[in-house]
């Protein structure tokens, strides 16, 4: 069991300034009014700007009838308009759930069904689908205000500062640390996606201690182009940038050309964005014209090659190596942004402080430093999921502990390494081969830009190894020979794929969440 200690500055004292979204607004409006806080598609604001809106928007929620605790849908694009969504619905007391833009309408009635969504704030088209019919489809078919305050759609046009005005004031409950920021959907590659209650008091403390990691300040300014309705953004940006006074630049979308002039014009100190994101920025025909030297810490993941793209190909120098799911409230372990490049490449950094880690074998118990086995985390850590406690049937033990499903490793400092996910371990020949080890070998190959490893059925319960390879620039005809001789050269001789594919970035499979998905995959190579 490993607790990581404080590898930040000291001098100051540790805690973030509040444990809600609104303490965390309120001082800030507080210290710095007038310091930019949002620069997004709908424009620019202030700190005391966006607190306004907020609270504008939070009188017409109340007004409208919906109570503390019920559940505001959030249908989207990144920008201003979500921002200020999100902090109304905690003014107004009540729980945000993001909705995803890319859901149709039966995923979109699974949400709103599991979430017990009350209103959502959306807009007639989103990335040019009719949301307002996908919203119908779904079981909401009433446009706000709706007949005796039914559920609805409340429209919220691009170009408006608000999307209605509130009839009077009304008292504003607010929310408390122990109340629920988000109602979060995360899937793994066979269920349907599960509901994640976030409260504010944990998802303060530790996007905080993430934020210590990268040695954020006030005044820094952190790029997101990821989905705002997924973790990464909702619940991991957002409040990072926060915690620490620094300005939110957002994009819809990483648009490559455009994400670099945006980048370089803003400039943008703190980088937040995966490995697809990279990749299309590097991509991009103009890059190496502008100038985006201002970028120096952030996050980035997860394999190696990843990591290096950020740091030697776009600059980021003090990009952070990251470890984190859903339920756990953003990362659970980070680097130093002042580590060693090597141990950054090669580890996911040591766990925040508002979290304990521990890896464990098949019987449960704690293995030895340097030991393979499932990584459990707890502390900032959800105790379960929304609604039928069957979802969480085999993830919480004894104690406090969540079982991620991942396996790794913990050096003699007390730095994560993850092997894999336990039920994607393959057994080849008769030997257990983790699939990261694999894919990390093929990245390593100049032609390869994205490998994923996966086992479908062979003869006497033994599988057969096949590599998805998705590769850099125009793809070669002899590049399953090159690849295999490739790993040949440098691994045993039952890691080496029987079976080597190319693919286009555009077929590589992706869950509800947008993950890969090494289920679709296998079921493609069966």
């Amino acid at each position: 069991m490993t607790a990581a200690p404080d590898r930040t500055e000291t001098g100051a004292t540790p805690g973030p300034p509040g444990l809600t979204f609104l303490e965390v607004l309120d001082d800030l409006v507080a210290r710095t009014p007038d310091a930019e806080a949002v620069v997004a598609p709908e424009g620019r604001v202030t700190w005391a700007a966006l607190a306004d809106r907020a609270e504008r928007f939070a009188q017409v929620l109340a007004g409208a009838g919906l109570r503390p605790g019920e559940r505001l849908g959030i249908l989207l694009p990144n920008g201003l308009r979500w921002i200020v969504a999100t902090l109304a619905a905690h003014r107004a007391g009540l729980t945000v759930v993001p909705i995803n833009t890319w859901y149709r309408a039966p995923e979109i009635a699974h949400v709103l069904d599991e979430a017990g969504v009350r209103l959502v704030v959306t807009e007639e088209s989103v990335f040019g689908r009719d949301t307002l019919a996908e919203l119908a489809a779904a079981g909401m078919p009433e446009r706000f205000p709706g007949t005796a305050q039914r559920p609805g759609a409340l429209v919220w046009p691009r170009g408006d500062t608000l999307p209605a005005t509130a009839d009077g004031a009304v008292p504003l409950p607010g929310v408390g640390p122990e109340d629920l920021a988000y109602v979060l959907f995360t899937s793994g590659s066979t269920a349907k996606p599960k509901p994640v209650p976030i409260a504010h008091g944990k998802l303060m403390r530790n996007t905080y201690e993430i934020g210590r990691r990268m040695h954020l300040v006030p005044g820094d300014r952190l790029w997101i182009a990821a989905p705002f309705f997924f973790a990464y953004g909702c619940s991991n940006a957002m409040p990072v940038a926060m915690t620490h006074g620094a300005t939110l630049c957002v994009e819809e979308r990483v648009t490559g050309d455009g994400s670099l002039a945006f980048l370089a014009r803003e400039r943008c100190t703190v980088y937040y964005a995966l490995a697809a994101a990279t990749r299309i920025l590097l991509a991009a025909p103009t890059f190496g014209r502008h100038d985006i030297s201002a970028l120096r810490t952030g996050s980035t993941g997860f394999t190696a090659e990843d990591k290096r793209l950020v740091i030697e190909e776009l600059g980021v120098d003090g990009v952070c190596s990251v470890y984190g799911l859903t339920e756990a409230y953003g990362h659970s372990t980070v680097s130093d942004a002042h580590d060693p490049v090597e141990v950054r490449l090669a580890t996911a950094g040591h766990v925040v402080p508002t979290q304990e880690i521990r890896i464990t074998g098949d019987d449960g118990e704690v293995v030895s430093a340097g030991g393979t086995g499932e990584i459990e985390l707890r502390g900032c850590v959800i105790d379960g999921y929304l609604g039928d406690p069957a979802l969480g049937a085999g993830v919480f033990r004894e104690g406090g502990w969540m079982r991620t499903g991942d396996l790794g490793t913990l050096d003699d400092e007390g730095r994560l390494r993850i092997v894999g996910r336990r039920k994607e371990m393959l057994k080849v020949k008769g030997i257990n081969i983790a699939p990261v080890e694999v894919e990390e070998l093929l990245c390593a190959h100049p032609a390869v830009d994205q490998a994923f490893v996966v086992g479908v059925p062979g003869v006497d319960g033994d599988e057969v190894m096949i590599a998805a390879v998705v590769p850099r620039g125009a793809p070669r005809a002899d590049l399953a020979d090159l690849l295999t001789a490739h790993v040949r050269e440098r691994a045993a001789s039952y890691k080496v794929p029987s079976r080597i594919e190319v693919l286009a970035q555009a077929d590589v499979p992706l869950t509800d969440t947008g993950k890969t998905s090494k289920r679709l995959l296998r079921e493609r190579y069966l």
